[in-house]
């Protein structure tokens, strides 16, 4: 990645960019009308309650240590945006790089994103049905496993965890909504065949999401499903749903599935019985492991967790992981070398109370991958050369220290109009 000094664009260059981004999701919805030549696997059966108990040796905390007068501050001081608004040069970058699996997957990409927009543009039934919280949660739960969904959460909305700008109607319930993506494509990490798996998942999970939106618009409440980036930091909510813990690799970890699942998130105003952070032991496990530490091709990971913005966790440097990132089929080695990710906490658990060990850890089967960029496999704890023309490619070029949207850049706009927040 470069480090050229940031400068102030042109007016052509902003110009160029907003009718760039503006346009983005037109032409991408042209694509819907394409015959789906994809052959994307099916999705995941919804996921079954575990009744596995966690072992105490594994108990720290439920979801994540928070400093509530820090998260304060850290929203007040640097309110939260779209890394890709922030950053629009990155995310061109990357399109650029990911032709291979971005263009098989537009056509059921653009069928999610119109969909969404679908959706959105409903209106609820005038007459709304007389729902007590916990009867509405169970409601839903019900109809997200009839239509295929994962897990879903409840959360109250939380502005400091909303980004300042978005294009989604802000409600004050968030439902997040978890898809699970499919397990052979995704231990084919780092690979175009993975990461069409990831973009198959958030085309399915933005489709379904849609239709529990259309569902409660039906019993007469207002619902505003969000696009495949979301409105907001998605892995928080998720944490506060109770539907993981943060791994050290910086990624929600679902006990079903680790990070192999796609968040999406809608709000409605509907009063539901929320859900509370969990305890899965999931803390214990990361320390005990460390295979994305010693795997992480550029030593992006930190193996300790510190406080950043309020929140004790791992903080990945976004500077050396991006433009790999962008540049190996969207690397992804964290996630691949993931036991949980692999196996589920249920076969960690059972073989840890066992042997003593993490399953998998050191073995090829879990921590060996090819690399796109050579050719070569490496083996555990094996890590490639990365040249610096790669970290430092000179046709990306950003400033890690921006922290609010360069110019008038807006977000891509997958559901409608932009938005500020309230």
């Amino acid at each position: 990645m470069s480090e050229q000094p940031e400068s102030e664009p042109s007016r052509l260059e902003k110009l160029i960019r907003r009718l760039r981004r503006r346009e983005v999701i037109s032409l991408l919805l042209l694509t819907r009308f394409l015959p789906d030549r994809s052959g994307a696997p099916e999705v995941p059966p919804p996921w079954r309650e575990s009744d596995r108990e966690i072992p105490a040796d594994l108990l720290t905390y439920p979801g994540e240590i928070r400093n509530a007068a820090d998260e304060d501050r850290a929203a007040r001081a640097e309110p939260l945006n779209d890394f890709f608004s922030v950053h629009p040069e990155a995310s061109e970058f990357i399109v650029s790089h990911g032709k291979g699996f971005l263009v098989p997957t537009f056509p059921r990409v653009a069928r999610a994103v119109h969909r969404i927009r679908r959706a959105t543009r409903l209106r609820p039934a005038a007459r709304r049905r007389d729902h007590g919280p916990d009867e509405l949660k169970q409601m839903l739960v019900a109809e997200a496993d009839r239509i295929g969904l994962s897990r879903i959460g409840v959360v109250p909305a939380d502005d400091r965890y909303t980004f300042e700008t978005t294009d989604a109607e802000q409600l004050p319930t968030v439902i997040v909504c978890l898809l699970e993506q499919d397990w052979e494509l995704t231990q084919k990490i780092p690979s175009d065949e993975a990461e069409r798996a990831a973009f198959f998942g958030y085309a399915e999970g933005m489709t379904r999401t849609a239709m529990l939106a259309e569902y409660l618009k039906g019993l007469g409440y207002r619902a505003a499903p969000q696009g495949l980036t979301g409105d907001g930091v998605a892995i928080h909510y998720g944490v506060e749903a109770g539907l993981g813990q943060l791994g050290i690799n910086g990624q929600l970890l679902t006990p079903e599935a680790g990070s192999r699942c796609r968040i999406l998130m809608l709000t409605t105003d509907a009063v539901i019985s929320r859900d509370h952070p969990v305890d899965y032991g999931l803390h214990k496990v990361c320390d005990e492991c460390q295979a994305c530490v010693r795997n992480c091709p550029v030593g992006a990971i930190p193996k300790a967790r510190r406080p950043f913005r309020g929140v004790v966790k791992s903080k990945l440097n976004t500077a050396r992981c991006l433009p790999v990132v962008a540049q190996a089929s969207g690397c992804a080695v964290c996630m691949k070398v993931c036991p949980v990710q692999r196996y589920g906490l249920d076969a960690i658990l059972e073989h840890r109370e066992q042997t003593g060990e993490i399953l998998g850890l050191g073995s090829d089967e879990l921590e060996g991958y090819d690399w796109p960029l050579d050719g070569r496999h490496y083996g555990p704890g094996e890590t490639p050369r990365v040249a610096e023309d790669v970290i430092r490619n000179p046709g990306l070029t950003f400033d890690m220290e921006r922290k609010r949207p360069w110019g008038d850049t807006e977000p891509i706009r997958f559901v409608g109009p932009k938005r500020s927040r309230g």
